[in-house]
């Protein structure tokens, strides 16, 4: 019996390492997936999504795509939420959910057909009470839903990155696992002044809702957040806002979010050059980009940073910016001017060699595998050992 005061930790400590997946990160608890944002004034969100592969674990509970906002209604925390359970990739179940001076009102609606459905929530102060109302489309019947609270709209209640539409399970709490193979697609926008606009920034991995779920990961590219198997437990910034220069325009990040020049003047995706202007995302918090072509980025041939090709580009001041390389968005941070006399063809991509603020993916991986292999060779031979030594003495 003593050799297992020695074995059972050494197993326990084997079985923890265990728990590390291949992409260095140790599983905490089960997340949301999906397209979320924060510090902007809007008067509705819109979630457009598109599901091409809904796999799941076997025994896993059945997802939900959750478009959630807190709304402050006569000094109450109002959860909101437009929701649909896809039964298959082209059916879905339609429900809706308002929970306010404590208690909650459900209404399970419509079944939805086809493989993209169009979730849109309005809120409008009348008087002394708050409208809600719901849409859901599937391309060929669009369907509503009305709520009228009794207490007056004052705003909506901000932290950055918990308004957006997230795959979870589907009530109750559910954590729901997602399968290799999935595969969803989510365009959010958010409605300020009766017209629609991409977030200036974008989050995947805060909790906004009970039912969270496994085994995912979200990336941003050509204007959606995908979501697809993976093993991401933690929150991901999926884009961020940005500026590049090219010959003398303006171009502006993500495509079709609102901007503001000099304080004044609103503008989408592009805006003319002129030194010592000032251009800032529209939001509540304040961030400012003072034009001048300050960094140079030279390439021998077109290259896409923040969605514009080209050979040069120029840099205001110190930022990240995106580059696509072929299906994907790698966020590189510049802060000094780079002149590329090759590219890799072979690979159709473009690498900085410039320090980012990204996580060194690669690098942590490679050094928690190497460890991992390691001390897991470290465990086998000590238990080796004390069997031998046990053996030994138990043949005396």
């Amino acid at each position: 019996m003593c050799i297992l005061r020695f074995v059972v930790p050494l197993l326990l400590l084997l079985l923890s390492l265990s728990s590390t997946h291949s992409s260095g990160e140790i599983i905490y608890e089960p997340t949301n997936y999906g397209y979320e944002f924060g510090y902007v004034e809007m008067e509705g969100i819109q979630s457009i999504i598109t599901m091409y592969n809904i796999s799941l674990a076997s025994g896993s509970p059945m997802i939900s795509v959750q478009q959630n906002i807190y709304l402050n209604v006569n000094g109450e925390s109002t959860f909101v939420q437009n929701v649909i359970q896809p039964l298959t990739n082209n059916e879905s179940i339609w429900t809706t959910s308002v929970y306010y001076n404590g208690h909650y009102d459900v209404s399970r609606l419509s079944y939805l057909m086809g493989n993209e459905i169009n979730l849109t929530t309005i809120w409008t102060p009348e008087g002394n009470n708050t409208v809600i109302t719901f849409y859901a489309s599937d391309g060929t019947s669009t369907f509503e839903k009305t709520y009228i609270l009794e207490g007056k709209f004052l705003d909506i209640i901000y932290d950055g990155y918990t308004i957006g539409t997230v795959v979870a399970g589907y009530g109750n709490g559910e954590i729901s696992y997602l399968a290799k193979g999935f595969n969803i697609s989510i365009v959010s926008l958010y409605k300020y002044n009766g017209s629609w606009y991409v977030p200036p920034v974008a989050y995947s991995g805060w909790v906004n809702t009970g039912e969270r779920a496994y085994n995912g990961t979200a990336y941003y590219y050509n204007g959606r957040v995908w979501v697809v198997y993976g093993n991401v437990t933690s929150p991901q910034l999926l884009y961020n806002f940005s500026v590049v220069i090219v010959n003398n325009t303006v171009y502006t990040f993500p495509p079709d979010s609102l901007w503001v020049s000099n304080g004044e003047h609103f503008f989408e995706n592009q805006t003319p050059f002129d030194s010592g202007d000032r251009v800032s995302p529209f939001m509540t918090i304040n961030y400012t980009f003072a034009l001048e072509k300050k960094i140079e980025l030279s390439f021998p041939q077109p290259v896409e940073i923040d969605g514009v090709r080209s050979k040069v580009f120029y840099l205001p001041s110190p930022e990240t910016v995106y580059i696509d390389e072929g299906g994907r968005l790698v966020a590189e941070y510049v802060n000094s001017s780079i002149n590329f006399t090759s590219i890799n063809s072979s690979s159709n991509s473009t690498s900085m060699n410039t320090s980012s603020n990204s996580s060194p993916s690669s690098s942590t991986t490679t050094e928690g595998l190497s460890l991992y292999v390691v001390i897991t060779a470290l465990v086998v031979v000590v238990l080796l050992l004390l069997v031998i030594k046990y053996t030994k003495r138990g043949g005396r």
